[in-house]
């Protein structure tokens, strides 16, 4: 039985969206400040960072983001005339780009990541959000082994990453279903 939407869901959806987006300007606030980085470009970072080989193809990279190919596109771009990200062709598919972390961009990260995880933090306890109770959401929405769970889009999988406090470090999937 399908249960009707209400609008006490539409105020709940609407606040949760809003709690997302504060924390968001929070944290874009501190990363501009004390890096000139916006959170897109430090999440981007993070993720190539965190696969295997310290690249992705650009592609890959907007999927497990939950972005577009335009806005990681760009996101590269703007680190890549920082020095921060390189981007080269893929030998096996001339239509194809890789992006990878430079030196300087794992450097970068090394001194950004205690800031990002306090600036979080902080800005969910300033919110009033207990981190359990969010962590418990996330886990109910992520499916587990059995299939349980809601959420089947892997842009909202990389998403909890960050609340489960994984920072978009950790194996990314292909789409041919291998760990890499």
């Amino acid at each position: 039985m399908e249960r009707t939407l209400t609008a006490a869901d539409v105020r709940s959806y609407e606040t949760l969206a809003l709690l997302i987006r504060l924390v968001e300007t929070s944290v874009n606030r501190v990363l501009q400040r004390e890096f000139g980085l916006t959170w897109e470009e430090y999440a981007t970072l993070s993720h190539l960072h965190g696969s295997p080989h310290r690249f992705l193809h650009m592609t890959e990279l907007a999927t497990a983001l939950g972005f577009s190919r335009s806005r990681v596109s760009r996101a590269v771009a703007r680190q890549e005339m920082r020095g921060l990200i390189s981007r080269t062709a893929c030998p096996r598919d001339a239509r194809a780009a890789h992006a990878s972390v430079t030196d300087q961009g794992v450097s970068l990260l090394e001194g950004i990541s205690g800031l990002y995880e306090t600036t979080v933090r902080g800005t969910l306890t300033k919110l009033g959000v207990d981190t359990e109770q969010v962590t418990g959401l996330v886990e109910q929405l992520v499916p587990n082994a059995s299939g349980q769970g809601i959420a089947t889009d892997r842009s909202f999988l990389t998403l909890t990453r960050v609340v489960s406090g994984c920072h978009f470090v950790g194996p990314t999937r292909t789409s041919g279903g291998r760990d890499r």
